[in-house]
């Protein structure tokens, strides 16, 4: 049993953690999140007749919670984490998130991972809802919508938000149901739609997008004061460095010449226009003026370059610890690959060392 003032000091030093406590904020997508730590595949039996059911994913949350590089970041900084990382979530929706929070909140630190540039949102409205198919799995909208085992969880009320949020795996799925049981995909009512955004949802625009949205985080930590660090998690940067030196080739080359090489070499310029179509040559000649004409690699080194020297960004290239294959290395022969989840997430190791990482860039550069 503890004395009055042990009881005391144990009272006093929760109420400091819940309500003095210095809070970490973290935002980004299901690396973030901590996806895969802690999960294991389940299965449905049912009581009467002791049949095998649908198999399901669970997650242990507190384990999940320990172990992702926010908690243990935290840990080292003696801060409280909040995290507000969702699986599948863009960078749009790490910029809208981040930004409500603040209006309410106070943080004494923000460290911001950037996704994957393609993924996007579309708005939950009423069009949406009446389109929104149920399946066997998640039969009701509110279910579907918080995001299940990659919500947010506490740190964003449970998950719902004023919109959706898509993803290459997301359009997977409505493909591979177009070939077979479509009714049990939530999404058959709506799949011109989503199908036509990812028809004009370009690599280059995205990347623009990318580069704005590392300046708007850092803008906006700017505006209220806060001490941030903003790091390239998938690569960004690495193919930001191939569109702009693309763009400038572009830029510099007659139309005529570029086609040309674009004849001889297919994948001449795979970040910008794709592999050659000989069915669309005319088209070409168009584009490549069109670069010029609007000043697209100006824009782009300019963005480039004031992202490049932000001391609050760091460009180390984390995902070489859980992907054998990267950009660099196309043929496995990654050297930093410590270990991933079957999912192709970071494992435990990899948290670990992002948050030793993160910890050491944070003391470095005197963010703190």
């Amino acid at each position: 049993m503890l004395l009055v003032e042990e009881q005391s000091d144990s009272h006093l030093t929760g109420f400091y953690e819940v309500d003095y406590m210095p809070k970490l904020f973290t935002n980004g997508c299901s690396i973030t999140l901590g996806a895969e730590l802690g999960e294991e595949t389940r299965t449905f039996w049912h009581k009467s007749t002791g049949e095998k059911g649908m198999e399901y994913q669970h997650v242990d949350t507190v384990y999940r919670n320990r172990e992702r590089w926010s908690t243990k970041l935290a840990d080292k900084l003696n801060m409280e984490p909040k995290n507000l990382a969702r699986g599948g979530g863009s960078n749009w929706r790490t910029w809208r998130t981040t930004q409500d929070y603040l209006l309410e909140n106070t943080v004494a630190l923000a460290v911001i991972q950037m996704t994957e540039p393609s993924r996007f949102q579309i708005p939950i409205s009423l069009d949406f809802i009446k389109k929104w198919n149920p399946s066997k799995v998640t039969p009701t909208f509110e279910d579907w919508a918080g995001g299940g085992i990659y919500g947010p969880g506490v740190d964003m009320g449970g998950g719902h938000e004023e919109y959706s949020h898509w993803n290459w795996g997301e359009q997977k799925q409505l493909m591979s149901f177009m070939g077979g049981d479509i009714h049990e995909s939530h999404y058959k009512n709506m799949s011109e739609e989503i199908t036509g955004f990812f028809l004009i949802n370009t690599q280059i625009q995205n990347y623009f997008d990318y580069l704005r949205h590392i300046l708007y985080l850092h803008n906006m930590f700017v505006y209220y004061n806060i001490p941030h660090l903003i790091v390239d998690m998938l690569e960004g940067m690495t193919i930001c460095s191939l569109i702009k030196e693309e763009l400038e080739r572009i830029t510099e080359l007659p139309e005529d010449v570029m086609l040309l090489k674009l004849m001889q070499n297919k994948w001449e310029l795979p970040e910008t226009t794709g592999v050659f179509d000989k069915e669309i040559s005319e088209h070409y000649v168009t584009w490549f003026k069109y670069v010029k004409k609007s000043h697209m690699s100006k824009k782009f080194n300019k963005l480039y370059n004031a992202v490049i020297s932000l001391k609050e960004f760091d460009n180390h290239p984390y995902r070489n610890y859980f992907s054998k294959v990267t950009r660099n290395t196309p043929h496995g022969s990654n050297d930093m690959y410590i270990g991933e989840m079957p999912g192709g997430h970071p494992n435990e190791q990899c948290h670990t060392l992002f948050a030793e990482r993160m910890y050491s860039e944070i003391i470095n550069r005197r963010i703190l």
